[in-house]
């Protein structure tokens, strides 16, 4: 029973919260509280006009920290695949209070349970998902890590926002993130682009584009899994939070906006 869809003026969204904006990434297990609270607002007034599907939330101090820390002491996939989803669920609790001081109230999902992913594609059975809707809360998954051929294996935020607006029937995805959009090679953000330009970059490189790193597999995630459903996906910075409800509101100027 998808939550929205592109029917509605402005559309209605998955919003991913990158670590890096909902976390100290330099310092682990620090929540950036005032952007948390400034975000809950955000959300909490989106949500209140029927424009919020979903929420996915990124790892950075919690869950990124404790993958890097594991995997350089080398433990057991048993022990990666405990403590990863315990530093993410604590911080999508953490995240869960703040916004239920504004009235958004949320169910969190821990995608290990009932994802099976096969590359960028989390393949989760987000029938579950869809089927809780009494009182209408809001579902939250996050970045997680799940079992796989070479023990523990980590399923993005990226990804999963991507299949979860498409499943939801969201008609879209705004990315919050620490950089104003897709840098072009002159350093500005790049307005618009289209999907067969993330192609490019995909195979390696763009004349247009100068992508590396994180930005460049949140590319791949979102050529990955973009479904005919959706209209457009944008990438803010998200430490202004108001960019959020603006791009939701397709203002100008704001982010990286994609489109088919």
């Amino acid at each position: 029973m998808p939550r929205g869809g592109a029917g509605r003026q402005g559309g209605v969204y998955v919003v991913k919260l990158g670590g890096s904006v909902v976390t100290v990434k330099d310092k682990p297990f620090t929540p950036n509280l005032d952007i948390l609270h400034h975000l809950a607002r955000v959300l909490a007034g989106l949500n209140r006009e029927g424009r919020l599907a979903g929420i996915v939330i990124g790892g950075e101090s919690y869950g990124h920290y404790v993958a890097k820390t594991l995997g350089e002491a080398g433990v057991s996939a048993g022990e990666a695949l405990s403590a990863i989803p315990r530093a993410m669920m604590e911080l999508s609790l953490l995240a869960a209070d703040v916004f239920s001081m504004y009235g958004l109230h949320v169910v969190v999902y821990p995608p290990h349970s009932f994802c099976k992913p096969q590359g960028l594609r989390p393949s989760c059975n987000w029938s579950l998902v869809m089927g809780y809707e009494w009182g209408r809360p809001i579902p939250l998954v996050y970045g997680d890590a799940y079992p796989c051929s070479s023990g523990a294996c980590i399923v993005s935020g990226d990804e999963l926002a991507m299949e979860m607006a498409c499943a939801l029937g969201a008609s879209g995805v705004i990315y919050a993130t620490t950089v104003p959009g897709v840098l072009g090679r002159d350093g500005r953000p790049i307005p618009r682009l289209r999907l067969s330009e993330l192609d490019r970059v995909a195979v390696g490189g763009s004349d247009k584009l100068d992508v590396t790193g994180g930005m460049r597999r949140k590319l791949e995630a979102i050529r990955a899994n973009w479904c005919e459903g959706l209209s457009r996906v944008v990438i803010v910075y998200g430490l202004e939070p108001n960019n959020i409800e603006q791009a939701v509101l397709g203002a100008a100027g704001v982010g990286t906006e994609i489109l088919p």
